[in-house]
């Protein structure tokens, strides 16, 4: 399916609206959540590119709420231009007709943009995973060591 040019020039001026900077620390917040998602999937030996944007694609989260909110309060308000009638009203009818394809569209766009990132971002959230399991290690080391004390004192 050929993408025409108009749509084109619409996903590059949509990309600039992620913030780069929130990248990293979305997938530090959901660390957990991502690890497990990762060792979940690890036998259909996906690189973590794939794994990144199926993880993005399963939770749906943006990357910036804040930023997230404010790009889809000017689509309400570009859309609701011409019809200032009974502003609530107008706001709610907005939503359920068109707030989960805006949502899908920006969820799209982020795996998009992580193609652009990848380089740059990928080693970072490599190490961010090694860290996690690493701590995860110790934590255990720590509990069976107690455990071992625990059961040779008694």
């Amino acid at each position: 399916m050929a993408v025409d040019e108009a749509t084109k020039k619409q996903d590059e001026l949509e990309l600039y609206q992620i913030d780069d900077k929130a990248i990293v620390p979305f997938f530090q917040k959901h660390l957990e959540e991502l690890r497990q998602f990762i060792q979940d999937h690890q036998q259909n030996n996906l690189c973590l590119l794939v794994l990144l944007k199926q993880f993005i694609r399963t939770y749906r989260m943006p990357f910036n709420m804040q930023r997230y909110m404010d790009v889809q309060r000017t689509f309400i308000q570009r859309s609701l231009h011409d019809k200032i009638q009974d502003r609530q009203q107008a706001v709610s009818h907005w939503i359920q007709e068109f707030a989960g394809r805006h949502r899908n569209r920006m969820i799209q766009l982020q795996c998009l943009y992580l193609d652009r990132v990848k380089d740059r971002l990928l080693p970072e959230i490599e190490k961010l995973l090694e860290n996690r399991i690493e701590h995860l290690q110790e934590k255990l080391d720590e509990q069976n060591s107690s455990n071992d004390h625990l059961s040779s004192s008694t």
